[in-house]
């Protein structure tokens, strides 16, 4: 019987510290099957974006040489406005990160101090939303900076709640760890979703995964 053959999943990372690439390739390596394809500029990152067969979804430094205050991000989404992109950076803030996120092809912004897990979370989702689906598959992308006052402001209850639900607790299973009614995680939850600006608990679970916690 023939051997199945997996197709790699071909991710761009663009960022102009090689050792960021190459680490984050080596990282990702482990977790699924993808093949890489590597930029250190504006320049080479819309060279590798046009070189075929192309890319399935791109990861960018969005401080890399040439990329400006986001005009770097919109010719590559000007370019190519079907190819999923997370945005990356290692700065304290993103003044034009509310911008960013109206963009279709933005699907994540996240730091580069999250966890692993989290752009995991992040390409799968971002895979799923370019892909022929319903429009409710992709996501806006999370502001994750512009939350970060509103994580440490939380109440500890509230908190809690929001972190088990992230994880995938249901409201009975919630109710049952921390001692309360149903319906009182469901009004946590609804006040974490409102001072948050999530949606859902995909949405929440994407923005606690990828946030570095206060």
């Amino acid at each position: 019987m023939p051997s199945m053959q997996t197709t790699p999943i071909r991710i761009l990372l663009a960022d102009d510290h090689e050792i960021v690439r190459v680490g984050l390739a080596a990282q990702l390596g482990l977790l699924g099957c993808y093949e890489f394809v590597h930029a250190w500029s504006l320049t080479t990152l819309l060279q590798a974006a046009a070189q075929p067969p192309g890319c399935d979804l791109a990861i960018v430094d969005v401080y890399m040489p040439g990329m400006g205050a986001g005009q770097g991000l919109a010719s590559l989404c000007e370019a190519h406005p079907h190819l999923p992109l997370i945005i990356l950076s290692g700065a304290s803030t993103l003044p034009h990160a509310s911008q960013w996120r109206r963009w279709p092809s933005v699907r994540a912004i996240l730091h580069k101090s999250g966890p692993l897990d989290g752009l995991r979370a992040a390409i799968d989702l971002a895979l799923a939303g370019a892909a022929p689906s319903p429009a409710s598959i992709a996501l806006p992308a999370p502001d994750v900076w512009g939350h970060l006052d509103a994580l440490a402001a939380l109440s500890a209850r509230v908190a809690r709640v929001a972190r088990l639900a992230a994880q995938g607790l249901s409201n009975a299973q919630i109710a049952g760890e921390l001692g309360l009614s149903e319906g009182s995680v469901k009004q946590y939850l609804k006040q974490a979703f409102r001072e948050l600006g999530v949606m859902n608990r995909t949405q929440l679970s994407l923005l606690l995964n990828t946030t570095p916690m206060p």
